[in-house]
């Protein structure tokens, strides 16, 4: 199983859909009922690859571990690592590890974040990110409002994020102000705490934090559907 690369991957909630590819170049697909773990007969059409999208996002996340200053060799680890079954071509891995050396200016990057699941996510795992060694850099903060700027997400969108954020990133966006950035009032604030599920971080790692990318990648249209969170 670890010679195959992952190209997509979607779920709903009775089933998974892998698509795969192995050393030959040969693409198969496995559809799981979740309910049962068992692999059902496969009907289904494949769905469009979407690699340079994930490639552009995670640009964007490696710029956000940028901000304060440095990457560690262990952060390159954990990310590689994650991404490792990834059907990344050897131009796309070149330019991956290059952006972990000599990163693009976010200017260039977020030109390429066209979607409302894909800013979520850079939003959500920036976050996390900025919390994850314990040490918050003005730089840091001044990326994430960057962000915001050039995202323009709506209310409900943010407060979908907001909802869905661990406490400790909560509290740290109301530690910086962020929330003013973000256009979320203090009232706001008490309503979505008060009806969002208690989501606590338990291992704020880089390995935690990647996957937990990746994971959110494969199923953001569902981690982001629009719902009413007032």
């Amino acid at each position: 199983m670890t010679d195959l690369k992952i190209l997509e991957y979607y779920v709903s909630d009775n089933y998974n859909f892998k698509i795969l590819k192995d050393k030959k170049g040969k693409k198969f697909g496995k559809l799981i009922n979740v309910n049962t773990n068992e692999e059902e007969e496969l009907n289904q059409k494949v769905l469009p690859e979407n690699i340079p999208n994930l490639l552009n996002v995670a640009k964007v996340v490696i710029s956000a571990a940028w901000q304060d200053g440095k990457i560690l060799q262990s952060e390159k680890d954990a990310f590689n690592k994650v991404f490792e079954h990834v059907d990344f071509s050897e131009e796309q891995e070149h330019e991956i590890k290059n952006e972990q050396v000599n990163p693009t200016p976010i200017e260039e990057l977020v030109k390429h974040i066209k979607t409302r699941e894909e800013k979520m996510l850079v939003l959500e795992t920036s976050l996390l990110l900025v919390i994850a060694d314990n040490e918050f850099h003005p730089k840091e903060k001044a990326f994430i409002e960057y962000l915001v700027k050039e995202f323009k997400l709506d209310p409900v969108d943010i407060g979908i994020l907001y909802s869905i954020l661990p406490q400790r990133v909560k509290k740290y966006i109301v530690k910086e102000k962020l929330n003013e950035v973000l256009e979320i009032r203090a009232d706001e604030i008490e309503t979505l705490n008060k009806f969002a599920p208690d989501t606590k971080i338990h291992d704020a790692s880089y390995d935690r934090v990647y996957s937990t990318f990746l994971h959110n990648w494969k199923n953001r249209s569902d981690r982001y559907r629009r719902t009413s969170v007032y």
